[in-house]
This record gives C-alpha cells, structure tokens and sequence, in this order.
C-alpha cells in the first residue's frame, strides 16, 4: 500500500433503532478505518466522505462521527412522536391546538416512512436484479420507480429471504402508515380540492385517528428485522471480499466513491 492511500475494508451499514440526540453521537457510520500510514486518524473512528480534498465548500477540512442517514429520519419521527403524545390531551379540550398537532402528524407520517423505504433502498445490493416472468429489473429502477409496497414484497424476499407481508399484523398498520403518507404527498390525486378544503377532511380524520405509537413500533420492528437479515447477508459479503482481497485504496475511492466500494 503506498504510503498516500487510506484502506476502508468492506461493512454493513448500521442503524440505531432507539434514536439518540443526533448532537451528542459519536460512533462509527460507513467505514471503519483499518489502515492509515499517515496517522491523520485513529483506527476505529469514522471515515467520512467530505474531508480533506473531497470535502465541502464551506467545510473543506472536516471528520466527523457520521451516522447512518436514516437515523436522521427516525429521530424527526420519534420527536414528532413526543409532540403528538403532548398535544392530542391538549387538543381535545382546545380545539385551536389542532393544526398544531396535524402538523407534527404530517411530519411523523413523512420522516417514519422516509426510514424504512431509505433502508430498504440501502439493503439491496447494487448488483441486483429482481427476477419476474417479464424479465430483470435493476436496482436503479426499483429506486426510482417502484413503490415501497411492492419492494418490500416482491424484492426483499429476494435479497434477504424474508416476508415483512407475510405478518399480517405488522404489515397492516404500516400499509395504513404509508397509504397516509402516500396521500400526503400526492395530495393533487388523492384529494382533488375543492373551494374550501371539503376534500381533505377525510385526510385530517386519518391523521387524527392513527396509532403513532404502534406506528412507530411497527417502523422499528420492520427495519430491525431487515437489518438482522441484511447483517448477515452483508457478513457472508465480507467474508468473500476479504478472501478475495476486496480492500480499496484512497485513489480508489477518490474515483468510484465510498458507497459504490461498500455496496
């Protein structure tokens, strides 16, 4: 290894399910650092993406602990949890703490499944392909294109050989979770307005009426279960990488990118 470059081995992404105060984390995120002639780190710290020559603009020279992006999304939801648990009594006996609560409803709705369809998106591998009678689709189309029902039913069993359809009690509070979410963001189709928002009271009633605590509960036990599969398929992973030698150098990364190396 020449004395410029910094060797990342290959590791599974990790999540906290019990979301911490995103300002106090300090622990390892995509890479672990095995070698680093230069001492400019200590092994075992985070490897980040923008530091040094690839950093930002406004922060050129940085390391930081970073954390896998979709904690940022459980921890939105888990305070928009604690804000609907301390307004729904408030609400009930002053009505003008109504769109207070909606708005922190909305939020939840969005951040929660924004968590679990950016795992599942970051669980298959970039190489896969989804098999059908119709032919391969790849990875990139099943991001963009595929609704996150249908990935979490027909392409997780795939890659990770598990059915989160398959629990009918989980799967039917987060179907009602994403079809909520599904109608928040496509308001246009699912509600067409009219002059004064009749349209959307069925929508409000929705919110108003869903179990944010199971909902977030079920969030959680779905990304645990395909985090616990996708661990050990990421293991299996590593093991062929490093028989094979797959450790990539800084010139290396500098050109593909961290990500596209680790999976």
């Amino acid at each position: 290894m020449k004395d410029s470059e910094l060797r990342v081995k290959f590791k599974p992404r990790k999540i906290e399910l019990e979301p911490r105060d995103i300002s106090k984390l300090s622990y390892l995120a995509d890479g672990e650092i095995v070698e680093d002639p230069l001492g400019r780190h200590k092994p075992g710290t985070t490897f980040v993406i923008n530091h040094g020559d690839i950093g930002s603009r406004k922060f050129p020279k940085i390391l930081f602990p970073a954390v896998n992006p979709i904690e940022f999304y459980l921890y939105s939801a888990l305070q928009n949890l604690d804000n609907i648990k301390s307004l729904e009594p408030q609400a009930g006996g002053d009505f003008s703490k109504i769109n207070q609560l909606l708005l922190q409803e909305f939020q939840f709705c969005i951040f929660s499944v924004a968590a679990v369809e950016a795992f599942v998106n970051q669980i298959i591998p970039g190489d896969f392909e989804y098999r059908s009678k119709d032919g391969l689709v790849s990875k990139t189309e099943i991001e963009q294109k595929w609704s996150i029902k249908d990935k979490l039913k027909k392409v997780i069993p795939q890659v990770i050989n598990i059915s989160i359809a398959g629990d009918t009690k989980i799967w039917s509070v987060l179907m009602e979770l994403i079809g909520i979410r599904n109608d928040l963001i496509h308001l246009k189709t699912a509600y067409p307005v009219v002059s004064d928002f009749r349209s959307y009271q069925d929508l409000y009633r929705r919110l108003l009426d869903n179990d944010y605590e199971a909902s977030y509960k079920t969030v959680q036990e779905v990304i645990k279960r395909i985090g616990t599969a996708g661990d050990q398929m990421y293991a299996d992973q590593k093991v062929a990488a490093d028989k094979a030698g797959g450790h990539f150098g800084w010139t290396e990364i500098l050109k593909k990118g961290l990500r596209k190396l680790t999976g």
